[in-house]
């Protein structure tokens, strides 16, 4: 009986796996930016708007977060689009597949709530290892609100390095007067990937990961069709053919939209949408838009953004793809 007692009692003091935090930890930014930086800011009605980011040491839950910042001047007389991206430091996942990511969000309007200034995010899981994107969360907020906390499930790679970018675009929808001036900012807190390891490398990938098209979702798609653009790419004048495929083990049909890319938020081409019935490929044409075509042209490597959409689940990923010219 008592040894009984006691093994029941270590089983309750040992509880469940736990799980490994990055970047480094987590990133609540209590007394600094912990190694998060700008890698990109700016607007499209310069100089009378102006974009910035980095650390906001006032505000947070609790206080201190990174934010994306867009300054409208007073004499202001158009609609205006800004655009930061803020990206964290790189880090390598250890044990685990399957993860959560987290943050904390916020968005103020400042004095510009009569030009219904609105702000779009978009979290991207970057795999330095194997180059290629996934994008677990985006959101649009059209009105000021507090810290609201956001979780979305995630795969990753034992032994890849990763890094979170969020890119910000806030945007006005009334033409500016010249009478209003301010700030709008997206504040971002409590940014980590948690990865809960199960002491055999699958972080929770087992029973119940592939039970059948009725388990699909997001994040079972994500994981599934990683590797679903096959490369090369190839161009032909002013067309770029690219094979996709909709693996088998999703279960049903996939709705493919594709679009190549010069960056992230620069399109090369125009999007293409195919249906492709799952173990099948099918070869997208994409129409290279008139104004990248000399920019496309001398590249050895494009950027495409791909979403998926089977069923009630979506994902979406980005993969860079080898290109070939006929």
């Amino acid at each position: 009986m008592g040894v009984g007692m006691a093994v029941a009692a270590m089983l309750l003091l040992a509880g469940p796996a736990s799980a490994a935090v990055y970047p480094a930890g987590g990133s609540g930014f209590s007394g600094g930016a912990e190694g998060w930086q700008v890698t990109s800011a700016g607007c499209d009605a310069e100089p009378v708007c102006t974009a910035s980011g980095g650390y906001d040491g006032g505000n947070g839950n609790p206080p201190g977060s990174i934010a994306a910042n867009t300054t409208v001047a007073l004499n202001l007389l158009t609609l205006f689009e800004s655009n930061v991206t803020l990206q964290s430091p790189d880090f390598t996942v250890g044990d685990g597949r399957l993860g959560t990511l987290h943050l904390d969000r916020q968005f103020t309007s400042g004095n510009l709530v009569d030009l219904a200034a609105t702000t779009t995010h978009e979290v991207t899981l970057i795999d330095r290892t194997a180059d290629r994107e996934s994008v677990p969360l985006d959101e649009t907020i059209d009105s000021a609100s507090g810290f609201v906390g956001k979780d979305a499930a995630v795969t990753v790679v034992p032994g890849h390095t990763y890094a979170i970018s969020i890119a910000v675009d806030a945007s006005s929808s009334v033409i500016g007067t010249g009478l209003l001036g301010g700030t709008t900012s997206t504040r971002f807190d409590n940014v980590e990937l948690s990865v809960p390891g199960d002491g055999d490398g699958n972080g929770g990938r087992g029973k119940g990961f592939g039970d059948g098209p009725g388990a699909l979702s997001n994040q079972r798609l994500l994981a599934t069709i990683q590797d679903s653009l096959v490369a090369p790419a190839t161009l032909e004048g002013k067309r770029l053919f690219v094979k996709a495929r909709c693996p088998a083990a999703v279960g049903r049909a996939c709705r493919v939209t594709i679009q190549g890319l010069l960056k992230r938020r620069s399109a090369a081409t125009g999007r293409s949408v195919a249906k492709i019935a799952p173990g099948k490929s099918k070869r997208i044409v994409l129409e290279v838009k008139p104004k990248a075509r000399k920019k496309v042209a001398p590249r050895k490597r494009l950027l495409f953004k791909q979403t998926v959409q089977a069923g009630p689940a979506r994902a979406t990923v980005y993969k860079r793809l080898k290109l070939i010219r006929r």
